[in-house]
């Protein structure tokens, strides 16, 4: 059986802004809404896919996404995948329900190598700028999601929070004007390498995402798929030589993907590409 393990915002669904910017060659389909607006989409022919990998594959998406924001996006509830990951690996839910041994797992990790929330707050308290600090979250008691302005925000600024935060187990992140400030220890692969050894039995994981917080699950994986649009490959400390960097921008690349998948999901998987694990 081939593990899919996918990341979802702009690797299998779109903003408007995405779709505007790479036109798609289907028709779209709105997969997410929030107080009757449009959030998120697909196309009709990768919708079409994803239900048939669903079928073959074991399908888990895997999102940065806090539980409430995920659980909005109604097309994969339709789906119903037996397992996902949540809060960039916090949540593990199996059968819509948080694995709770996988919860308590975590907490201990974060609580054994990083400094508590509180302490965290009262450092970012100190370095902080009301000029380019825009609005703050504090996703699933886990970590931090700051909106900030990249124009007043120096390169240098950023540089020192990076280093101070990291001595105190706490990574920090700048994805577009997003600043992530989450444990160290709380990633996507942490929750991936703990499904597979306790929820699920696989022969083959495939693994896709376009940023660099999906780099380390897509480095466990034995196969990985990457979009151009994606940041990935110019921000990665070295080049997956187990993955396929694409050439191909927005629904275009979710359609690659998803036709690989399930080329490797009906088919017998060729020895050059077994997994590394047997």
């Amino acid at each position: 059986m081939l593990l899919f393990t996918s990341d979802l915002d702009r690797t299998l669904i779109y903003s408007r802004h995405m779709m505007d910017k790479f036109p798609p060659a289907t028709a779209t389909v709105i997969v997410e809404q929030k107080d009757h607006e449009v959030i998120s989409m697909m196309t009709e022919s990768t919708v079409k896919l994803l239900q048939q990998v669903h079928k073959h594959a074991i399908f888990v998406p895997v999102t940065t996404r806090a539980l409430y924001q995920y659980e909005r996006i109604h097309f994969i509830k339709e789906i119903g995948p037996n397992l996902a990951i949540t809060s960039n690996g916090g949540t593990i839910l199996e059968n819509g329900r948080p694995y709770e041994e996988w919860t308590k797992t975590l907490r201990k990790r974060i609580e054994d190598s990083a400094i508590p929330k509180e302490d965290i707050v009262r450092h970012f308290q100190t370095v902080k700028s009301d000029l380019w600090l825009q609005r703050s979250f504090f996703m699933d008691e886990l970590f931090y999601v700051h909106h900030v302005n990249n124009d007043i925000l120096r390169h240098d600024e950023l540089k020192a929070i990076v280093r101070e935060f990291a001595t105190h187990g706490w990574h920090v992140l700048l994805q577009g004007k997003k600043l992530y400030i989450m444990p160290k220890v709380l990633t996507k692969e942490a929750a991936i390498t703990y499904m597979k050894e306790q929820l699920c039995t696989y022969d083959v994981h495939l693994a896709a995402g376009d940023s660099i917080m999906d780099y380390g699950m897509l480095a466990i994986a034995d196969i990985a798929y990457t979009p151009h649009h994606g940041d990935l490959k110019d921000t990665q400390p070295q080049v997956l030589i187990n993955a396929t960097y694409s050439a191909n921008n927005g629904e275009a690349f979710t359609k690659e993907l998803l036709e690989a998948v399930m080329r490797l999901a009906t088919k017998p998987i060729p020895d050059a590409i077994m997994p590394r694990h047997n």
